[in-house]
């Protein structure tokens, strides 16, 4: 969506550079007197000082603006990162010996891939500039490179060092940048950036990140799938257009459902695919794992009330057939009552022929069955090749309509699906093909409103469904 795990390295950039290397004892502390608590770099700053990961100066300040050192950064990032600083090789820097401090920290750190130094030195008392931290931020939490995200960053040269590695922080929502078009690669890490960059990565440490490049996609938006969205097990940041990588946040513990619906830009095509997001507790923190799974396999069954149906009664049997005449075995379908309420379920995607009765009265309707993020619903429609609209139907006498132009140019077999005409006081609409149509009544008074049509042949037979839109809702 890929996890964001590098709130441990972000805190290689909130070190307090005399709480650590200094002789005077560093203070830890609740508050000091040059934060502001209430900006997100406060509240950074003091999270990670009341949990004893940074220290400010005896004098209760903190000194956001100052730089930190190689060293300093090393020691916080192997301390995140549970590196054993004690049983480790000598990674033979020429400016680091055994004893000298930090020397653990630096050493860990080398063992394991993360830092290299540079021809054979590390120089530790160098400040460390964002851009090596970008790459200690990926290297140390081993953060998938997402080389294919673009950045607004103007001072990232194309084919650098650390390109890829800002574009991995940008794409997991790490970094902003100094401003919306700079990265500042080469300027040093402040104290105060450091903090926010622990606190970001920390809070998105167990979450996970999808990126559209990762299903050969230009965009990706997210939707809650099933019937009961998971909204309160886990969400994400909506924007109103797609982006290129969306993150999931965890919110409790349990089990939902998502879609993440990929765009090309030069087929102009959609794509989904469907995950299982498990949010767990573990050691005290939310973690979030997607799991990517088959749609058919998880489908959930939405029930269609007959109550809230065009039926004209309260069916109390129903029998079914597919569109070419063979009848649905009875372990396919299900017409319950419970609690006064009767419900049709059916397990099979397609369209059928439906006979409904209560032992007097009796009505056959036409079903298109079909599976949307995760949930198989029914639509059920009316079998009529004439639909009639009177004045009483209308709530008005009406004596003009006017099909909405629903044709964007964009589909060359499109077919104006209906003919509607006004007969006396009644409204008549005849199919002309299968599609959708939204008609503009007007009355003699000045009345008016909107009526959605959608027309399709099933077992040969034209299948109806309408419904009435207020005259000032968007369609």
């Amino acid at each position: 969506m890929n996890t964001h795990r590098f709130y441990q390295m972000a805190i290689a950039a909130t070190l307090a550079t005399s709480a650590i290397v200094i002789a005077t004892p560093a203070y830890a502390a609740t508050s000091f007197s040059d934060i502001n608590a209430s900006t997100e770099e406060g509240q950074a700053i003091l999270n990670l000082a009341q949990r004893g990961i940074i220290s400010g100066y005896p004098d209760g300040t903190f000194k956001p603006a100052n730089s930190i050192t190689r060293t300093q950064a090393a020691k916080i990032l192997a301390g995140i990162l549970h590196l054993d600083t004690v049983n480790v090789t000598n990674p033979q820097f020429k400016d680091i010996q055994p004893g000298d401090e930090n020397y653990g920290a630096i050493a860990a750190l080398a063992n394991a891939g993360i830092i290299s130094g540079s021809n054979g030195y590390f120089y530790p008392t160098k400040n460390i500039t964002r851009g090596q931290m970008s790459k200690m931020i990926v290297k140390g939490f081993d953060l998938p490179i997402s080389d294919k995200t673009n950045i607004p960053f103007t001072d990232v040269i194309a084919g650098s060092e650390y390109e890829p590695y800002i574009q991995t922080l940008y794409a997991n929502h790490i970094t902003k940048g100094t401003t919306p078009t700079t990265f500042g690669p080469q300027n040093n890490v402040k104290r105060s950036q450091l903090a926010t960059f622990v606190v970001r990565a920390e809070n998105t440490l167990n979450n996970t990140t999808i990126f559209a490049s990762n299903y050969n996609q230009d965009y990706i938006f997210a939707s809650y799938g099933g019937i009961e969205p998971a909204e309160d097990i886990f969400t994400w940041d909506e924007e109103q257009d797609m982006t290129e990588s969306i993150t999931i946040n965890p919110l409790k513990e349990g089990t939902g459902k998502l879609v993440i619906t990929g765009f090309t830009e030069d087929t102009e095509e959609f794509m989904d695919v469907f995950f299982l997001v498990h949010v767990k507790n573990v050691n005290g923190k939310l973690q979030t794992t997607l799991e990517e799974v088959n749609e058919a396999d998880h489908i959930e069954n939405l029930p269609l009330n007959l109550e809230e149906s065009d039926l004209k009664f309260v069916p109390t049997e129903v029998s079914i057939q597919t569109a070419d005449g063979q009848a649905v075995s009875s372990d396919l379908y299900a017409l319950e009552t419970k609690n006064n309420e009767t419900t049709l379920s059916i397990f099979k995607n397609g369209q059928y022929l439906l006979t409904f009765t209560n032992g007097t009265q009796q009505q056959t309707m036409a079903a298109d069955v079909d599976t949307y993020d995760f949930v198989r619903s029914i639509d059920l429609y009316e079998l009529s090749n004439d639909l009639t609209f009177t004045s009483e139907d209308l709530s008005f006498e009406p004596i003009n309509v006017v099909l909405e132009d629903l044709n964007d140019g964009s589909d060359p077999a499109y077919k104006i699906p209906v003919k509607a005409t006004i007969v006396g006081s009644t409204l008549n609409v005849m199919p002309l093909a299968e599609g959708t149509a939204i008609l503009h009544i007007t009355g003699k008074n000045g009345e008016t409103t909107y009526l959605y049509i959608e027309f399709l042949k099933i077992a040969g037979k034209w299948a109806a469904y309408y419904d009435f839109i207020n005259a000032n809702d968007e369609f």
